[in-house]
């Protein structure tokens, strides 16, 4: 018979097996509730933050302009080539579905990004179900806390990168699986195919991360040669069906410039655009910063790891654990790791996002080690865990996983907290901006019209000049068509136009616009038409 000691001691375990029991019993109302909660992250204010001056206003003109010139393989900016955005055209078809569902738009801008990291979120979630469910809640946890993804150039921004990350996530998780079946290698060459049209050179990384982990493990020897034929065509398909339709519109001036420009430059010894940065630099940014979950996370996968070199150790596990393919998996998601981190910080040109697909492998094994922890108890249910005289350890073990568990749901809730505070919370957009889109709409008399500006913008020494956030805001609201020169270009000219400028310098210039018809103000800027 169990003395009172022994149940107390028991107590705590018992509890926790209960919990486990209801969270297995009841894993897919939850599973659901998270993913309400990382749609929640990405759509929430989607279309409250003011819309970023590059990448995110360029990828936007460029696609409203496709749809405007009815080219969807050729990008322009303000109606000329555009080869400074040196990317395929993948991403930008992702904002032109944006403005078919939800009009021209600053939601249709980030519609399909918000959605792209969505799917990340529960592509991950699903397959860390193999391992446990309670790390495939874990992850969808660690995608809400995933800050600067969430605040910066990804899953809240119009343009290329959110697609990316789901292109690269997805070749990944099925790389982990070909050992499972070959087939899931033409998803990975489908995938990088994908990923290099919407983000062009980064997606080497997967073919360097891919190309490593099936010789590592020898399923690069066991391919048959029908299997090398099914995934060359898988990659290159694609990639000659866009190449060759792009060929129809300037031949090979846009791959020269890829080549020169995109990878060469951005990659030489030069400081290309003044992003040139040390070694150290996404690890001082991302994973050494305080303040973000990613320290966290590198220790837990750092203390997992140990944990299992260890076991293994100890157990002389090291064969079996390579032949049951756990081992496999380790070394899949440290090259999903490694690869990315190291590659992008050895180039000279650095700009945070590109180290975010090593977020991903990050969360996901931190969610699987703590996951396994977490069961612990429930696994050992009938083995000498629970024998009589492990009272003690039984206790010990107990209050060890509440207070994990505990630590788990603080940590998580501490950085989701704070994701949400300065991701949603602190969402605002700019005044002038939101003035462009209260202006005018498509079917005002003067939308369509030549639009010149005079409001002080990033370079306040450039004004009369259109910002390429202010110029995607008056193409999409209002069909305008932008052109430099401020207030003397507009006096000078002899067709309709429309002229956006503030108060103050309205002040400064009243007398040589007195002609001007006043058609939108709100005390802060006018519009003006003639």
């Amino acid at each position: 018979m169990m003395t009172t000691a022994g149940k107390m001691a028991e107590a705590p375990i018992r509890l926790y097996r209960t919990l486990l029991r209801l969270f297995e019993k009841y894993y897919w109302v939850f599973f659901a509730a998270a993913c309400l909660t990382l749609a929640f992250y990405c759509f929430r204010c989607l279309d409250v933050q003011y819309v970023d001056s590059w990448d995110e206003a360029r990828h936007g003109v460029n696609a409203y302009e496709m749809i405007q010139n009815g080219d969807y393989i050729r990008h322009t900016y303000n109606y000329e080539t555009d080869d400074w955005n040196l990317k395929p055209s993948v991403s930008y078809w992702g904002i032109v579905l944006g403005f078919r569902l939800f009009g021209y738009s600053v939601m249709g801008l980030r519609f399909t990004s918000a959605l792209a990291y969505l799917l990340t979120g529960i592509a991950c979630a699903l397959f860390a179900k193999r391992y446990s469910r309670e790390a495939s809640i874990l992850v969808l946890g660690f995608f809400c806390a995933n800050e600067r993804p969430l605040s910066a150039h990804l899953a809240r921004a119009g343009d290329a990168d959110a697609l990316y990350m789901l292109f690269f996530t997805l070749a990944m998780l099925a790389m982990l699986r070909i050992r499972e079946n070959h087939k899931r290698l033409y998803v990975c060459g489908l995938m990088f195919s994908l990923a290099f049209l919407t983000k062009s050179w980064h997606a080497g990384m997967i073919a360097a991360i891919g190309g490593l982990y099936l010789l590592g493990t020898g399923e690069l020897f066991r391919l048959k040669a029908k299997e090398w034929g099914g995934f060359l065509l898988s990659v290159l398909a694609p990639l000659l069906l866009w190449f060759g339709w792009r060929y129809t519109k300037d031949g090979f001036s846009f791959l020269t410039q890829m080549i020169e420009v995109d990878l060469l430059a951005r990659t030489g010894s030069s400081n290309f655009e003044g992003h040139e940065f040390p070694f150290s630099f996404y690890y001082d940014m991302v994973f050494g910063a305080e303040g973000f979950i990613y320290r966290w996370l590198l220790l837990i996968c750092l203390a997992g790891l140990a944990a299992g070199a260890v076991w293994m150790w100890k157990k002389h596990a090291w064969k079996s654990s390579w032949q049951s393919g756990a081992l496999q998996d380790v070394s899949g998601y440290l090259l999903w790791f490694l690869i990315p981190f190291l590659g992008f910080s050895m180039i000279r040109t650095k700009l945070i996002w590109y180290c975010y697909p090593c977020t991903v492998p990050l969360a996901m094994g931190a969610a699987v080690f703590l996951g396994m922890v977490l069961r612990a108890p429930l696994a050992a249910e009938e083995e000498a865990f629970c024998r009589s005289g492990q009272k003690g350890v039984k206790a010990a073990a107990g209050i060890g996983v509440w207070l994990l568990a505990a630590g788990c749901v603080l940590m998580t809730g501490h950085y989701m907290w704070n994701s949400y505070l300065h991701v949603i919370r602190e969402a605002h957009g700019d005044p002038f901006q939101l003035f462009i889109q209260e202006s005018v709409d498509r079917d005002s008399e003067y939308a369509g019209e030549k639009a010149y500006v005079f409001v002080p913008g990033e370079d306040p020494g450039k004004i009369g000049s259109w910002d390429q956030n202010m110029l995607f805001l008056a193409e999409i609201s209002g069909d305008f068509h932008c052109e430099d020169g401020g207030v003397e270009e507009f006096l000078k000219e002899k067709e309709p136009a429309v002229l956006y400028i503030d108060a103050a310098h309205y002040e400064e210039y009243q007398q040589e616009l007195q002609a001007a018809r006043l058609l939108y103000e709100n005390g802060s800027y006018l519009l003006l038409g003639k």
